[in-house]
C-alpha cells in the first residue's frame, strides 16, 4: 500500500511544473526585458543625431533607474495620493521614464519620447513572444 502511495506522489510531482522552476523561467524572462530594454535604448539613442555622445552604458543607467522609480510612481500616485488608477499608470509608465530618459541622455523632450516609444513597442512585443513560450510550454503539463 505505502508503494502505492508513493508512485503516485512521485508521478503527481512530475507531472506538475514546480514553483521553484516557474519563478526561474520568471526571473529570466525579466532579464531578457531588461537586456533587451538596454540594447534598444542604447541603439535608439545612437541613432538620434541631437543626442551627445549616447552610449549602452547610459541607457544601462536610464532603464536601470526606470525600474524602481517606476514602481514608485505608481505607488505614490495611486495609493498616497489616490489617483485613479489610469493617471497613476500614465505617470508611472509614460511621464517617469521620459523625464530619465530627458535627464540621463541630456536630450529634448521630443527625442526623449522617441526612445521611450520605441523601447516600450520592442519591450511589448518581446514579453508577447515571450508569453506565449510561457503558454506552449505549460500546455503539455495541462494536456
Amino acid at each position: 500500500m505505502s508503494g502505492f502511495l508513493l508512485d503516485f506522489v512521485v508521478q503527481a510531482a512530475q507531472n506538475g511544473p514546480r514553483a521553484s522552476s516557474i519563478v526561474q523561467a520568471v526571473g529570466l524572462a525579466v532579464t531578457v526585458l531588461f537586456c533587451i530594454a538596454v540594447f534598444v535604448t542604447g541603439f535608439t539613442a545612437k541613432k538620434i543625431n541631437n543626442i551627445h555622445r549616447p552610449s549602452y552604458a547610459k541607457a544601462f543607467v536610464a532603464q536601470f533607474l526606470i525600474g524602481p522609480t517606476t514602481l514608485a510612481g505608481f505607488m505614490l500616485f495611486g495609493l498616497f495620493l489616490e489617483a485613479p488608477p489610469l493617471v497613476a499608470l500614465g505617470v508611472a509608465y509614460a511621464l517617469i521614464p521620459l523625464a530619465i530618459y530627458k535627464v540621463v541622455f541630456s536630450s529634448q523632450w521630443s527625442e526623449a519620447a522617441l526612445i521611450w516609444v520605441v523601447v516600450t513597442l520592442a519591450e511589448a512585443g518581446v514579453g508577447y513572444g515571450m508569453i506565449l513560450a510561457g503558454m506552449v510550454s505549460l500546455a503539455s503539463f495541462t494536456a
